[in-house]
């Protein structure tokens, strides 16, 4: 079947979709016009009712028109988007609406004619997006959200004009070399507090170093010295003013890795590994790595952030190897510690679990994300609540519980020293979930 697939994709595919999409009317539409024309010559020529004679004209006469207004707009709308492009390249997030730039003028003057278009994708690398238009006077501004993180360098378009009443509606494709790199949104998870081990500190004592530790030296007060540092206790003792003043330190240099198991849930967990390699939270020796990315970013943020959104593409075959071999790799050449990311849902945690290379000296974090921390048992809700959450607020999925996390991670105990939960909608974390700190 694939060389079949792959001569109808090359040969035949675009002419007949081109042909579909000339064709002016939808199935409500044909529906419509096979009713109109039931009306005007059974009833109206053979039976010769003139109610249903005219009734059945004017119908016919009003899907014609629509037909017309279609069409002309869409040859006005066609012309433009020959000439419209997308200004420069674009870094997106996934799910949320962004500006691209790209921008549409709409024929205002034909009457009931919508204008509407969505990224698509054509199976040559492309990505689909839901696209929202917003006015900006006579213009259609583009709004993309695209489905999943990626880099690509075209965009393929699917341009759709139809009238107000949904029977009428003439469609075709436009693509346009843009490189997109798609990462994931992150939500709050600019807010979460670093985890424990990857934050920067003021540790090692150093008398030549900046006094910018903490405040556990004093000296005489001298004026210009704030009063609630003074030791009044020692003052009320000797008469002597002292106060408190920071201790000369700095920073341990800490050397860590990064990596980042994919799954087709990883979209919040990624987001994180995002947001830790932004903030530094790797130290500043780092190197970070993915699954089915053959490249490593060391201490390079944009080779990062490729990798993110190439790992998107990636398939999940192999991925336990390369994860042993990273992790060994690593611990040869003297990493401290390494933040593991893996998503929530259960395949990414048996992959996981599978290799066995078990690091003996670099402490190893495993951190996890999800778009909702929910209750490891819901409660119990009315009639109305279900059913008003099922039609207003329907479940998105993207939700994790704390239990089903402790289960899966049971399995990981050897190789990592800690677990932490976090929640991309909040921020808020859970550490330590392995019962034990390393």
């Amino acid at each position: 079947m694939a060389p079949f697939a792959r001569i109808w994709r090359r040969f035949f595919r675009s002419p007949v979709l081109a042909l579909f999409g000339v064709f002016p009317f939808t199935r409500t539409g044909l529906a419509f016009l096979a009713l109109f024309a039931t009306a005007v010559w059974v009833y109206g020529v053979l039976v010769r009712d003139l109610v249903l004679l005219v009734a059945g004209l004017g119908g016919a006469l009003v899907i014609l028109a629509l037909v017309l207004c279609t069409s002309l707009a869409a040859a006005i709308v066609w012309r433009r988007t020959a000439h419209a492009k997308t200004p420069g390249d674009l870094d997106l997030d996934t799910g949320v609406p962004q500006p691209t730039g790209y921008r549409l003028r709409r024929p205002k003057w034909i009457p009931f004619a919508i204008v509407d278009w969505q990224w698509v994708d054509d199976g040559g690398g492309e990505t689909a997006a839901r696209v929202e238009l917003e006015r900006d006077g006579a213009d259609l501004v583009e709004m993309a959200s695209p489905a999943r993180r990626c880099i690509v360098r075209r965009v393929v378009r699917r341009f759709a004009v139809r009238d107000l009443f949904g029977l009428t509606e003439i469609s075709w494709r436009r693509q346009e070399e843009v490189l997109l790199r798609v990462l994931p949104y992150r939500g709050m998870l600019t807010q979460m507090p670093p985890p424990a081990g990857m934050a920067e500190g003021d540790d090692l004592s150093d008398p030549f170093a900046e006094p910018k530790g903490d405040r556990v030296e004093m000296r005489q007060y001298a004026p210009g010295d704030p009063l609630r540092m003074v030791l009044w206790k020692v003052y009320a003792r000797s008469g002597k003013m002292m106060v408190r003043t920071p201790e000369r330190s700095v920073a341990e240099r800490k050397r860590g890795c990064a990596y980042l198991v994919t799954s087709p849930q990883d979209d919040a967990t990624a987001a994180a590994a995002r947001v830790c390699i932004e903030r530094g939270l790797l130290g500043d020796d780092w190197c970070f790595a993915a699954d089915g990315v053959e490249r490593e970013a060391v201490e390079d943020r944009e080779a990062a952030y490729e990798i993110i959104a190439r790992s998107g593409e990636t398939q999940t075959a192999g991925r336990a190897a390369q994860l042993s071999a990273f992790l060994t790799k690593r611990e040869s050449e003297g990493f401290q510690f390494c933040l593991l990311f893996i998503p929530p849902d259960e395949p990414a945690w048996e992959a996981v679990a599978a290799q066995s290379a078990a690091t003996a000296t670099m402490r190893v974090q495993v951190l996890t994300a999800a778009g909702e921390i929910v209750p490891d048992q819901a409660p119990a809700k009315t009639a109305r609540e279900v059913l008003t959450r099922w039609l207003v607020k329907p479940q998105t999925g993207d939700g994790v519980s704390v239990a089903s996390i402790r289960a899966r991670a049971s399995n990981v105990k050897g190789l990592a020293n800690e677990l932490i939960i976090v929640e991309r909608n909040s921020g808020r974390s859970l550490s330590d979930m392995l019962g034990y700190k390393g």
